[in-house]
């Protein structure tokens, strides 16, 4: 389950915009249509959505971003793979928890994510999530990926034949 890469993009004044892209190893062509595909028209705060652009795979979970002056806006932080072999419920977990836990703390805006994302970026490819937003703000999240349930899965169905035996 390790992207490629993970974009940040929000609704700006002229329409969905990209605000950063890490690590940047996507052609130009793939970030644009990222930025148009990420955010499916009607999407909500909560919506989790996947598509495919040639060979690549996203998905994106999409948030509002509380203002304080205007109206929330929304935006989407989207994983992007070589293929589909990922676990796209581990990943929205992921994503919910991180953005449920920056708004518990009231720090779920556009800047904070944009300075966590390397770090988000490392832990989905390590398997952990530790990031420290501030001196009492720490993210903690431990992934189990597809290959480590899929071992559970096949030791529980051994043990079914083995009762029915």
């Amino acid at each position: 389950m390790k992207p490629v890469s993970l974009c940040l993009v929000q609704m700006g004044t002229k329409g969905l915009e990209l605000v950063k892209v890490y690590p940047n190893v996507l052609p130009e062509e793939i970030l644009n249509q990222i930025v148009v595909k990420s955010m499916p028209f009607n999407a909500k705060n909560g919506d989790f959505a996947s598509s495919t652009i040639g060979d690549a795979v996203f998905s994106g979970y999409i948030f509002s971003v509380p203002s304080e002056n205007e109206r929330d806006n929304i935006a989407s932080l989207v994983a992007v793979y070589n293929n589909m072999n990922y676990d796209s419920n581990a990943l929205r977990k992921v994503f919910a928890f991180t953005i449920a836990e920056l708004k518990k703390n009231n720090v779920a805006d556009i800047e904070t994510l944009t300075k966590i994302l390397p770090n988000l970026y490392n832990g989905l490819v390590n398997g952990r999530l530790k990031i420290k937003i501030s001196s009492v703000i720490t993210l903690e999240f431990d992934m189990q990926y597809k290959d480590e349930k899929d071992v559970d899965l096949e030791s529980l169905n051994g043990f079914g034949k083995d009762l029915w035996k």
